[in-house]
């Protein structure tokens, strides 16, 4: 099949929502489909040159970079503009601390007003009118949108209804919803009426895990039967490197902002069981490092994978609310590494989940608190595992979830 995907950033900025994306396609072209990626371009981005570009047959690049980001620097600060907002990392530019207040709450306020001239898709509509002007010279059978971020399905309703584009079926893909992201910084109720617009638009919606999927029916019941949901896909080997020293030595690699998820109650029980851990992520500085535990910032892929290959059990840690799954959970179940899912969230949510996971007697689970977790570290220095099995299972394989996807 003939296959165009669309999605408004550049996959080799260093994001989870990118490497879920290549998998995807990755996916789709070890099924022998001829993909087509219409993109963001790399002008304006921090590009991880240690990310692979998925092998597409043909890659059609608009420049996305606006105003507001040339004054920020590139397109990836608006999230670390976002960060240095809620107190999380502050590192002061300038040595006199008045002038740098004064500086930085211009620049802030510049930016403020200029970000709010773009409207609820705030800069990546500039890429949106770029690309818009895209014209195929072939068929295709389908069109899949990628949000993040949501202009991708934007843009894919636009070249449908004005017949740019005439495909079978359209798959808005929603790694994560949008009014209900616990990183959504946009007017909650902007957001939503956004997200219902697109979704009306929508010919088939698929969502990346059971909970996120059950959340959206009930928040937006108009669109109910057209949802779905696939899990996310592995994007690259953890079984590379087999670990090899004689203690266990414990993982927490992303994302930790406090009104996310909360890693403080595991880095806690860390210290009092004077277990080894390496955690990289951002924001850097909210935890200090020990004898036994290192902390580093958000690393380029390939740094990353030589700290996830030097541990054998990962860390996956669960949202405080809003249904979304850690993208992390699909990756380390498809390797041989101990997984301890830490469960957070509401009592509905969290047992939801549980329940789901259970079923592949893959995921060791305790609460997100200090006692429950160190009971969960001892029965892992203990190997008291239960019926939980540390092997790699193949549901999560790009080939396997990209055929679900497609249908």
């Amino acid at each position: 099949m003939n296959i165009l995907v669309i999605t408004g950033c550049c996959l080799q900025e260093n994001s989870s929502a990118n490497l879920s994306h290549a998998a995807y396609i990755n996916g789709m072209t070890r099924l022998g489909n001829d993909v087509d990626l219409l993109c963001a371009s790399h002008k304006g981005v921090s590009v991880d040159n240690s990310i692979c570009m998925p092998e597409v047959n043909a890659l059609f690049e608009y420049d996305g970079t606006s105003l507001y980001e040339k004054i920020s620097g590139s397109r990836n600060r608006d999230k670390s503009d976002a960060a240095v907002s809620e107190g999380l990392s502050a590192s002061p530019k300038f040595g006199n601390s008045n002038k740098t207040s004064f500086g930085q709450k211009m620049v802030s306020g510049l930016k403020k007003t200029l970000r709010s001239m773009y409207g609820i898709y705030n800069p990546s509509i500039v890429w949106f009118y770029r690309a818009k002007k895209f014209r195929p010279k072939k068929n295709y059978d389908i069109v899949v949108s990628m949000a993040y971020p949501p202009v991708s399905h934007k843009l894919a309703g636009y070249m449908i209804k004005n017949k740019i584009v005439r495909p079978k079926k359209w798959i808005q893909l929603w790694e994560d919803p949008w009014a209900e992201d616990l990183g959504n910084k946009d007017d909650y109720n902007k957001s939503k009426r956004a997200e219902a617009k697109l979704l009306d638009e929508a010919w088939d919606i698929v969502y990346v895990s059971p909970l996120t999927m059950i959340n959206q029916q009930g928040i937006f019941p108009n669109n109910k039967s057209k949802m779905r949901w696939v899990p996310l896909s592995v994007y690259y080997d953890n079984n590379s490197v087999k670990y090899s020293q004689n203690k266990n030595r414990y993982g927490y690699f992303g994302e930790y902002n406090p009104h996310v998820r909360n890693l403080r109650p595991f880095y806690e029980a860390a210290k009092s069981a004077g277990i080894n851990v390496d955690i990289c992520g951002s924001p850097f500085g909210l935890f200090e490092g020990t004898d036994k535990i290192s902390i580093s910032p958000r690393l380029p892929v390939q740094e990353l994978r030589h700290h996830e290959d030097n541990v054998n059990v990962i860390i996956c840690l669960f949202n405080l609310g809003g249904g979304q799954i850690p993208g992390k959970i699909y990756q380390y179940a498809a390797s041989n590494k101990i997984i301890l899912a830490i469960l957070d969230g509401s009592e509905d949510e969290k047992r939801l989940i549980k329940e789901y996971y259970s079923r592949y007697n893959r995921f060791i689970f305790c609460e997100n608190t200090v006692e429950s977790i160190k009971t969960a570290i001892n029965n892992i220095e203990n190997g008291n595992f239960g019926n939980v099995k540390n092997e790699a299972i193949d549901d999560f394989l790009s080939e396997k979830v990209a055929k679900q996807l497609l249908g």
